[in-house]
């Protein structure tokens, strides 16, 4: 009996050092799955630049991110330019990320130009309304088509936005397609292009000119997509384009631009504020942030 207990008390000494054993293997690599995030976090490059082009659209993105993360302790510059600039400048890593490539039509050239260049890290929008519009009230003017048969009423012009970005080599493309060579492309800003497109619709004349959502023309003005039945005007995503490294190098920053994900209203009440109301960008994007941090926790994968 003295021996049989000897055993059990060996067996039970035996099992609670293994026990131990165990318990600590777990802890430790619990604890080493921490300091190895701790390191990661600690190791991450955290100056990051970001391409903004001069869309109002594109600003929300862009400091939406920047605010996003300074509070993770990044330094984040925003670097502006027009779309072509800014895809030469990603694929050279002289930017880190650019917020506003469109895929896989608007920006083609550039996407073909540059292929293999940088990563697409994520997707903000799927399948953007893009195309042109005129004013709801012309009622006999519904697709792109009806626009040739009334050359006169349209002066022969098509407005579009500045000459480098895709939608006025689109407008180009469209131009071609509903054979309508003979009208003329009047290039511009956005600002100059709504400018005259509002002069017009004051005296109820015909125009016809570039439109997309996210926009607040939409908001402002009283107008309508045209159908596209030849379709030149293809929909697309808008993603968030990247340096090949920046995963391994900034792996916060690339987590928050694979998971970011905006909504038009969303888009364009933010650009009332910044044209309306006068509002700086980056105040709305602090704004925003503040009063949506669970969202900006799932992005960020906390």
């Amino acid at each position: 009996m003295i021996i049989k207990s000897a055993m059990i008390a060996t067996k039970v000494v035996l099992l609670s050092v293994t026990l131990m054993f165990v318990l600590s293997a777990c802890n430790g690599e619990q604890q080493g799955s921490k300091d190895n995030q701790e390191n990661q976090s600690e190791n991450e490059q955290k100056t990051i630049s970001i391409g903004l082009d001069p869309y109002d659209y594109a600003t929300v993105p862009a400091y939406l991110s920047k605010v996003i993360l300074e509070q993770e302790g990044y330094d984040v510059e925003i670097e502006e330019g027009q779309v072509g600039i800014l895809y030469e400048a990603l694929s050279n890593e002289g930017i880190d990320a650019f917020i506003d490539i469109w895929s896989p039509n608007l920006h083609s050239s550039y996407l073909k130009e540059y292929k293999g260049e940088f990563e697409i890290a994520g997707t903000l929008y799927s399948e953007m309304p893009l195309g042109v519009a005129v004013p709801s009230y012309m009622d006999d003017i519904n697709s792109i088509s009806d626009v040739k048969k009334h050359k006169e009423t349209f002066n022969g012009e098509v407005y579009a936005i500045d000459p480098g970005s895709g939608m006025a080599k689109t407008t180009k493309k469209m131009v071609e397609t509903y054979d309508m060579q003979d009208f003329e492309i009047k290039n511009s800003s956005t600002a100059a292009m709504l400018a005259q497109v509002e002069s017009v619709m004051d005296d109820k004349g015909g125009v016809v000119f570039n439109a997309w959502r996210p926009h607040p023309m939409f908001t402002r003005l009283d107008i309508k997509f045209l159908e596209d039945p030849k379709n030149a005007w293809k929909l697309d995503d808008v993603q968030i384009g990247v340096t090949d490294d920046l995963q391994d190098q900034s792996p916060t920053a690339y987590t928050l631009f694979s998971n970011m994900k905006l909504t038009l209203d969303m888009v364009e009440k933010w650009q009332v504020g910044i044209n309306s109301e006068d509002k700086d960008p980056e105040e709305l994007a602090e704004n925003w942030v503040n009063d949506h941090q669970d969202k900006v926790n799932k992005w960020l994968e906390k």
